[in-house]
């Protein structure tokens, strides 16, 4: 049985996965990985904001991670890799060296940030903050989203927020009872109410009069429920929404 699992992840491998090197990798923030790759595999591709791009680990194991920026020319792409757990891909990602090998796929879709009309509320965590750079990235001119994170340790994301020039966060660390989503609704519910103040888009509309707003759900699915329904309850409409969970306890290679 070994051999033949052996034989089945050697095939999915070379038919599915195409090598790349790691050109840079730095620690940030304790437990982030700020990761560039390089390979043919990045060259010529129409990279849209908001993908995804699978990594091979070996042995059947592949993870799934949000590109923060990829130049086709050059054929490289920038991650940030955020190591939340023991498992083998915060493992993989812990050790990884300039210089090091690494077999990906070509990005695949799973959020594309490049069609928003108006303003869009991000909402996620420590394994949506590649994403929030994306959609930072790729904003047109005059346009300022704004990202409601929950993080384990708000030290540890200001330093990774910080180092990455992101802006207009607001970060609400983790309580055991979770009471801190309380906290995310409200702030959520106020971006609601009032999604333009200060923006450039303060007088555009969608086309019923009322004002533009995009939501976005990212990081653990469980809180991605909890904070649409406690939405919901308080009169929030959320139906101009993109949702993707990363991530949920006991589930593995997720998205």
């Amino acid at each position: 049985m070994p051999r033949l699992s052996n034989l089945l992840s050697s095939a999915v491998e070379k038919l599915l996965f195409h090598p790349a090197t790691i050109t840079h990798a730095e620690t940030i923030g304790g437990r982030f990985r700020r990761v560039r790759v390089q390979g043919e595999v990045f060259k010529g591709v129409k990279w849209v904001p908001g993908q995804a791009v699978q990594f091979y680990l070996g042995n059947l194991t592949k993870r799934a991670y949000t590109p923060m920026q990829m130049e086709a020319d050059a054929g490289s792409a920038e991650f940030l890799f955020y190591m939340h757990g023991g498992g083998p891909g915060s493992a993989w990602a812990g050790s990884l060296r300039i210089g090091d090998g690494c077999k990906v796929m070509r990005p695949k879709d799973s959020l594309d940030f490049t069609n928003f009309e108006g303003r869009a509320t991000f909402f996620g965590d420590e394994t949506s903050m590649a994403a929030a750079y994306a959609l930072q990235s790729c904003a047109r001119a005059g346009a300022r989203h704004r990202y409601v994170l929950e993080v384990t340790s708000a030290a540890e994301a200001n330093s990774v927020l910080n180092s990455l020039g992101l802006r207009d966060v607001t970060l609400y660390q983790r309580t055991e009872e979770e009471e801190h989503l309380q906290g995310v609704v409200r702030q959520l519910a106020q971006s609601a109410n009032n999604p333009f103040a200060g923006s450039d888009d303060s007088d555009e509309t969608d086309k019923s009069g009322g004002r533009v707003l995009q939501w976005i759900f990212t990081g653990q699915a469980r809180s991605i429920q909890r904070v649409q329904k406690a939405l919901r309850e308080s009169g929030v409409e959320v139906r101009r929404s993109k949702v993707r969970a990363y991530w949920s306890p006991g589930k593995t290679g997720m998205d």
